[in-house]
């Protein structure tokens, strides 16, 4: 057993081992990304549950990318999306007088859409080259992170909020903890990731859902028990419909996961040619079906 890094007051036991070559071997052929400098003597990769909390993260901890990682990974037009359902249901709760902290605003959408709307919002990103694009479009992003800025601004923001973030950070417990010391009492604090325990389950989330890219797994057990380790209430719980540029992937590893485990199952979906029929049904009931990303909002209390 380790130390959990949410809760530093638990422990965290193993659950899975995952071999370092296979990650090295993955990251190259999928995204032509040699990671070996990130994983240096390391072996093997090994998956921890905080056993307070549930919360599952890679260890040995500091194997995270660094910006230069990042720049291979936006040369593809998927990866930084300017707007996603994550920012639209965010907006929709806002009244338009907070003053709001985004942290992680690398693909700029949320910063500019909002500060075209009239908000006081400042961005933090560690990314130089999204630093310089801000700078540019006369939007405010600062070079730093949460711990250092929550240091020169306690209790400044009425809302404070990160995209597909969290999940990329190591050292959880000082991250959340800045997040809600630069939250005033009663402020928002908003956390999108992507959700565990939707479909991406049946392909564990894919090769970018693991070391360097990710470092930790979350779900809403994981999320909704933050409440045992910080001074924060959940108000609501919202769940991503399924997206249709997911819909491939959602087709894909269910049928995988689901129907090719029987032999039975996959013959007569095979033989029947039910693909089709499964899409166009899929397609028809995408709204009602969890996709990628979970969103939590708490309050400070």
């Amino acid at each position: 057993m380790i130390q959990s890094t949410v809760d530093l007051n638990s422990k965290a036991f193993l659950k899975e081992t995952i071999p370092v070559k296979k990650l090295i071997v993955g990251y190259k052929n999928q995204f032509d990304i040699d990671i070996k400098n990130y994983l240096k003597n390391v072996s093997e990769v090994k998956i921890f549950e905080c056993e307070n909390t549930g919360y599952q993260f890679f260890f040995p901890y500091h194997i995270d990318g660094d910006s230069c990682f990042y720049e291979k990974l936006q040369k593809f037009d998927w990866y930084y999306m300017p707007w996603k359902w994550e920012h639209e249901c965010s907006k929709k709760i806002l009244l338009g007088n907070e003053k709001v902290l985004e942290i992680g605003s690398g693909g700029l959408g949320f910063v500019e859409n909002l500060a075209k709307s009239g908000f006081d919002i400042t961005g933090l990103e560690l990314n130089e080259d999204s630093i310089e694009k801000a700078s540019k479009l006369g939007l405010k992003v600062l070079n730093e992170s949460i711990q250092i800025h929550a240091v020169h601004n306690f209790e400044n923001y009425d809302v404070v909020c990160s995209y597909q973030v969290l999940e990329h950070i190591s050292e959880v417990s000082s991250f959340i903890k800045a997040q809600i010391d630069c939250l005033k009492k009663g402020g928002k604090l908003i956390i999108a990731v992507p959700n565990n325990n939707s479909f991406i389950k049946y392909s564990k989330g894919g090769l970018l859902n693991f070391p360097p890219h990710h470092m930790g797994l979350w779900n809403e057990r994981s999320l909704r028990n933050l409440v045992n380790v910080f001074d924060v209430k959940v108000d609501k719980v919202l769940y991503e419909p399924l997206q249709k540029y997911h819909l491939d992937w959602f087709i894909q590893s269910t049928i995988n996961e689901i129907i090719y485990r029987s032999k039975f199952l996959k013959w007569i979906f095979n033989f029947f040619k039910l693909r089709k029929l499964y899409v166009r049904i899929v397609n028809k009931i995408r709204i009602k079906i969890k996709g990628h990303t979970i969103m939590i909002i708490y309050t400070k209390v």
